[in-house]
């Protein structure tokens, strides 16, 4: 489907327009706060064309496209543009007091990347240039490059103010102002000279005096402050004075304050942000670098890593370099490119090649959404053998303490930020990437895992004599389908526990039978006083629960039956338990019957050997392969 069509059916699906009340992106992935969650569809979402993931995380629910995010996102923009209600009770009550954190976080800083990494990339060509002697850093030319790419990062508040004024719900222009407020050149000047360090406001009010230039923390406190203030100036000026005098008072109440003591508070905050990530780094480097750098995946997929902007930025603005997040971003990212290029040289199986080189190159440049979800997650062991070569990485820069100069996507492209005369910081950097960069590669290669060539280990399935339901050469168990029916994915199963995968992976048949048979040579686990469902494990190892239709333990055993007891060997084709589906249906319940493998960690992989819509007959058929 085209740009539109995916953006209308992820708002449709997304209980419509009515139910997003923000809507923003980054660089793989459409980002929404919604009224009510429990109106979405996710696993539909999953499903579409287009969409590689979706998921809630801090506060936020998440769609991943890849790179044509921006394009569906500009089709999404105008679908609910003029739909989104500032009014609070349109938010979303959902969420931790963490996830809300990383939610304002992230909605903040996603906006405004563009200029901070572009600024910063350019920061990094430079100090090539100058490196190389192609560009005097006392030229003209210079000067002008400087002012482009510092501007950003000098002016720093302005953008944040407009961007948290869209997320808290205030008046762009007002935040802006307030930024202004905060970086006048009086105060400025005042706060480089040292000889002043506060002036007295209204004759009882202290207001220090600091240079708030790139700092991140006391505007987006004082732009929260600002909304709330706005607000109630709303509700207490006439409707007829409101464009003169919520202005006034807003500025009036809102800036003393946040000169006398957000604003310094937010500067505490950062100060010793920056202090206690430098602390930990000087203390114990190489493990901390290793824990992060082998956790960074983790860190980005849940959105954690907003958590550091602010550390981060006060480490840029008073040091001059940043140790922790983008360095171990860098490697981390590194190592996610290695392990997919390991996927794509490995697997034999064309679409996962295609998915693992479209994925490969971005990885390279610091995008690793496509790599993560599409290829390494999903694979699960190179995930792990990303994280093993984050871990290498991190711990070589934990132990030299490698610097980034400059904010820029941890990438390839991001490694001239590393550039400092008269050390090894470039150098080790590189060590570091390619440490990271070839571990990722190698373990993939040397661990083994299922490839993703799940055609052709459907197709041997397919071609294993019924009478030997046991393991191959391809070291895959079968299980024979247990009843006749109608097979469904069992992302389609109308319970979200069972759809969701939280019990394991596994396929679902629709009955046309009323018996349920031995899938495999096992012995019987579990049974229920209810008699609509019983757990088996195979002598494979192979556990697996046969639940006969949906809320039916509700029927208390009318019209079940077993035919064996927990403890009984059974044989594959041996009949284990009946049901009238007469009596299911009259009850006006599912008769969807999860078909589920519930130690599904401890395979490789849990294979669909049928697809959507086909017919079973029980005892003749595989319906999955599990593959160890």
């Amino acid at each position: 489907m085209d740009n539109r069509q995916l953006a209308e059916s992820i708002v449709r699906e997304m209980g419509g327009k009515e139910n997003i009340t923000q809507n923003w992106h980054c660089i793989t992935r459409l980002r929404f706060n919604v009224a009510d969650s429990k109106k979405i569809n996710i696993e539909a979402i999953k499903q579409l064309d287009g969409v590689m993931g979706a998921q809630f995380q801090s506060g936020q629910f998440q769609v991943i496209i890849g790179s044509e995010v921006a394009n569906v996102f500009n089709e999404v923009d105008q679908i609910t543009h003029g739909s989104i209600v500032d009014d609070d009770s349109t938010k979303s009550s959902s969420g931790n007091i963490l996830d809300k954190l990383f939610d304002v976080i992230s909605g903040i800083f996603t906006p405004i990347l563009a200029a901070i990494t572009g600024s910063g990339l350019l920061k990094g060509i430079m100090a090539i240039l100058v490196w190389a002697n192609m560009l005097n850093a006392e030229s003209q030319t210079y000067m002008i490059l400087d002012a482009i790419s510092n501007a950003t990062f000098h002016f720093l508040p302005f953008l944040v103010a407009f961007s948290a004024a869209n997320k808290f719900k205030t008046n762009p222009s007002l935040a802006g102002a307030l930024a202004g407020i905060l970086m006048y050149p009086q105060i400025m000047a005042l706060a480089d000279a040292g000889e002043v360090s506060s002036v007295t406001f209204l004759g009882f009010l202290n207001i220090p005096m600091n240079n708030y230039a790139s700092s991140v923390l006391p505007i987006i406190l004082g732009v929260w402050l600002m909304s709330y203030v706005e607000k109630y100036s709303k509700k207490i000026v006439p409707k007829s004075l409101t464009i003169i005098f919520v202005p006034l008072l807003t500025l009036l109440i809102t800036a003393p304050l946040v000169l006398a003591f957000i604003a310094p508070l937010g500067t505490f905050i950062g100060t010793y942000l920056e202090m206690f990530f430098t602390k930990l780094f000087g203390v114990a480097g190489p493990v901390a670098g290793a824990l992060m750098g082998g956790l960074m995946p983790l860190i980005v997929v849940t959105g954690m890593h907003y958590a550091f902007f602010p550390g981060t930025f006060a480490s840029l603005g008073k040091l001059g370099y940043d140790i922790m997040l983008l360095p171990l971003n860098l490697v981390a990212n590194l190592a996610q490119a290695g392990a997919t290029l390991g996927v794509l040289i490995k697997t034999k199986d064309k679409k996962m090649k295609q998915i693992a080189f479209s994925a490969f190159i971005p990885a390279l440049f610091g995008i690793t959404e496509p790599a993560i979800y599409g290829v390494t997650m999903k694979l699960k062991k190179p995930f792990y053998a990303s994280m093993a070569g984050g871990a290498v990485g991190g711990a070589i820069y934990g132990l030299f303490v490698v610097k980034t100069f400059s904010f820029a996507v941890p990438g390839l492209l991001a490694l001239p930020t590393y550039i400092e005369n008269g050390t090894n910081n470039f150098l080790w950097a590189v060590v570091g990437v390619l440490s990271s960069f070839f571990v990722g590669l190698i373990v993939t290669m040397l661990v083994p895992f299922d490839l993703g060539d799940k055609k052709d280990v459907t197709a041997d399935a397919l071609t294993t004599p019924v009478a030997q339901p046991t393991v191959t050469k391809d070291k895959s168990h079968k299980v024979l389908s247990p009843l006749t029916g109608e097979v469904k994915e069992l992302t389609t199963c109308p319970d979200d526990t069972f759809a969701s995968g939280v019990v394991g992976k596994g396929i679902g048949v629709i009955p046309s039978g009323d018996f349920v048979y031995a899938p495999f040579d096992g012995t019987v686990t579990m049974t229920t006083p209810s008699k609509h469902a019983i757990g088996l494990v195979s002598n494979d190892g192979v556990e697996l629960l046969i639940h006969v239709g949906l809320d039916t333990v509700e029927l208390e055993g009318k019209g079940f039956e077993y035919f064996v007891k927990e403890g009984d060997v059974v044989t594959h084709g041996d009949k284990l338990l009946s049901f009238d589906r007469r009596v299911i249906e009259e009850a006006e319940y599912s008769l969807f019957t999860p078909i589920i493998v519930t130690n599904t960690p401890n395979f490789l992989d849990i294979v669909p050997a049928l697809g959507e819509g086909d017919t079973v007959t029980a005892g003749q058929e595989d319906v999955l392969i599990v593959v160890s």
